[in-house]
């Protein structure tokens, strides 16, 4: 895949690029997007090869980063316009008020996309196996920590059987394969190439509790940034929308795709499972599935009041 970017300054982005530019015009807006290497953003890739973006007036920039919380901190400090992160991080930044607005969800987790894994010569068959032991997350505000204390929780387990030690996925297989982990929750693709690289073994599937089919990620902006660029925002949902159609009818272009972006082989690519990508931008729809998160993280620890998520949405513009 080739890809051309026009790279221009966050700071002079409106001057020098046009923001707010419509399809037709002769400038283009750049957007700067960061984004880890996961399953969740092929679609984002896709609509660069396929220049959907292109056709709304949008060159993208999109940069492979390896940890959630730091994409959020670039988008509030003003390093990059965009950044995907998982739920459960952008909701922790939008509560205490730094501004954060998310523009799209990517994704829903299917059974088997995200799962506890333990080293193929590990005792342990359950959650329950690993009390008092390290547990390898992405962050520590990430989705996983709610679906393993929600199992806990079924099992009558406390929150605290287990520990969350933050590690990017890549070194995931690293942590587990040294022992400085007894476990890690890990997300395609790096879940599939633990299993078929060290023999790795899921001993609890993250979709299977009372968060099942949850919302995994999504990409945010800053307050600043979606007031000045509504029309940019615009297209860049629609560009992401056509672009998420196609991936849920071509399953196979979405394994195909992902060594573009991440260092996963062809062959392991190819087993990964992937999740189904939401059809819709609308606030409205996309509200109910965003508060059950933001409901979860109160029960579960990662929220200390109930947050409102109805101005978290940048709002779709007129």
């Amino acid at each position: 895949m080739t890809r051309t970017f026009i790279v221009c300054s966050v700071l002079l982005l409106t001057a020098a690029c046009g923001a707010g530019a419509t399809p037709g015009t002769a400038t283009t807006t750049t957007i700067t997007i960061s984004n880890p290497a996961n399953v969740s953003n092929v679609p984002l890739h896709l609509a660069i090869d396929k220049g959907y973006f292109a056709a709304e007036g949008l060159t993208v920039k999109a940069d492979v980063d390896l940890g959630s919380g730091s994409t959020v901190e670039a988008v509030v400090g003003g390093q990059v316009d965009m950044a995907w992160s998982n739920v459960v991080s952008g909701l922790s930044a939008y509560a205490k008020g730094l501004g954060i607005r998310l523009v799209a969800l990517t994704d829903t987790a299917v059974t088997g996309s995200q799962q506890v894994l333990v080293s193929k010569n590990s005792k342990a068959r359950g959650l329950g196996d690993l009390k008092g032991q390290k547990v390898a997350v992405l962050s520590p505000s990430t989705i996983c920590i709610l679906n393993v204390r929600s199992g806990l929780k079924a099992q009558g387990l406390p929150a605290d059987t287990v520990q969350f030690t933050p590690v990017a996925p890549p070194e995931h297989a690293n942590v587990l394969d040294s022992g400085e982990v007894a476990a890690t929750c890990t997300s395609d693709p790096f879940r599939t190439l633990m299993i078929d690289r060290l023999g790795a073994r899921p001993i609890y599937d993250t979709s299977s509790g009372e968060l099942s089919g949850y919302a995994v990620g999504g990409y945010l902006v800053s307050e600043k940034f979606a007031a000045a660029n509504p029309k940019a925002l615009a297209g860049f949902r629609r560009a992401l929308l056509k672009a998420t159609a196609y991936a849920n009818a071509n399953p196979a272009e979405v394994k195909a795709a992902l060594p573009e972006f991440t260092t996963i082989e062809a062959g392991v690519a190819g087993k990964v499972i992937v999740n189904t990508y939401l059809e819709t931008a609308d606030p409205v729809a996309l509200r109910p599935q965003v508060q059950r998160i933001a409901d979860a993280m109160v029960t579960y620890g990662l929220a200390d009041k109930p947050i409102d998520v109805s101005g978290y949405f940048v709002p779709n513009a007129s």
